[in-house]
């Protein structure tokens, strides 16, 4: 007996270059409701990011007929577990269409995934799910014979509007980073992660690799705060709208007011950001790769920087992202904006593995990849 009804029965496979443009199709069908209701949009190539940060990322997608219904991605990094390196895999882009929610859609392509995984050798594997976002979350509690996870707390998703200049710390001078700098921002990265119980490492290849082949975070994207000379933090402001945009189909009535503000004010002359219009991709720049020499107050300076910058400027939101219980949270003080939350998850192969982990885990941060 068929799991659905002929016009909903689903196969499940990986995704390969022909299904680009259902892929692509899919992601209006499922989007994300909050303040804002938006879909990312990766056009004209799905998954042509996730290629450039891990060449091995993959699909699993769900088919009924020629039109893909659902989608689970996941892609490779090595995170570091009390610095010891461990292998990791990333779940992302879980989307099933509304009309195949209810049946084994999502769980066949998780366990496909899984199994996957499993065979490879994975130990560790990470997720991020939106908060309040029930959905998802049956796939953390170890039913259907899938793995339980281990709750890390919340990333906290904070997108501040550039409206009014921000007072700076006269004792770092802020400039953009050059080639030169490249050894140094290494080293600076790996002190920084290194003060975490599970965070990523840099390698100067991996930097190199970042700002040559991924669009709008070139080396003069980063921005570094000096002290006397010596470089107390780094920070890159990236435009990713050539690689992923996330297109507006509504927002809500205190969005919508604060647009039509903002819009007023400009006509009465004052420099204001670009309003988010509906029917159009979000006009967003990423804060990420930043880092600090136990120096709080120079990050803040390079955050601070970045908003400056971009006053009256094309974005109408600037967004970063940190643990909610990171010292960093401090560096957003005076930048005017709301917060999201993501529930992270953690998957461990043994359960001995996870009790491990559970005993040595503290503080977390995930680096861009891991939110892609």
């Amino acid at each position: 007996m068929s799991e659905f009804p002929m016009n909903k029965r689903v196969e499940v496979r990986w995704a390969e270059d022909l299904d680009n443009q259902s892929v692509l199709e899919l992601s209006p069908r499922c989007a994300q409701a909050g303040m804002i209701t938006m879909y990312p949009d990766r056009a004209p190539v799905f998954n042509r990011l996730h290629r450039l940060v891990d060449p091995d990322s993959y699909h699993a997608i769900a088919l009924n007929g020629n039109k893909v219904v659902g989608l689970f991605g996941t892609l490779h990094t090595d995170m570091y577990l009390c610095d010891k390196p461990v292998r990791t895999a990333y779940f992302m882009d879980f989307r099933v269409d509304p009309d195949f929610r209810v049946g084994l859609t999502a769980y066949r392509l998780v366990r496909r995934t899984l199994d996957f995984e499993s065979e490879s050798g994975t130990r560790m594997a990470l997720a991020t799910v939106l908060k309040n976002n029930d959905a998802p979350m049956i796939f953390t509690k170890g039913r259907g014979g899938l793995p339980a996870s281990l709750y890390l707390g919340d990333n906290r998703i904070y997108s501040f509007v550039p409206v009014r200049r921000l007072k700076i710390d006269d004792r770092f001078v802020i400039r953009k980073a050059t080639l030169e700098d490249v050894p140094s921002l290494v080293g600076l990265y790996n002190r920084f992660y290194g003060s975490y119980q599970l965070a990523p490492r840099m390698t100067e290849e991996t930097f190199l690799h970042y700002i040559t082949n991924i669009e709008g975070l070139e080396i003069d994207h980063f921005f570094v705060a000096c002290e006397k000379g010596e470089i107390k933090a780094v920070g890159a402001a990236w435009d990713a709208r050539s690689i992923k945009r996330y297109w507006v189909i509504r927002s809500n009535i205190k969005v919508r007011l604060m647009s039509e503000l903002v819009k007023f004010l400009s006509f009465l002359g004052r420099k204001m950001p670009e309003p988010i219009r509906t029917n159009q991709p979000l006009k967003q720049l990423t804060l990420v790769l930043y880092a600090h020499d136990q120096s709080t107050e120079a990050l803040t300076a390079i955050f601070r920087h970045i908003n400056n910058l971009h006053l009256g400027g094309e974005y109408s939101l600037i967004q970063v992202q940190m643990h909610e219980d990171d010292p960093v949270n401090e560096c957003l003080k005076g930048l005017l904006g709301a917060s999201l939350y993501s529930e992270i998850h953690l998957f461990a192969n043994t359960l001995q593995f996870a009790r491990e982990i559970q005993n040595t885990t503290a503080k977390v941060h995930l680096e861009f990849p891991n939110y892609l």
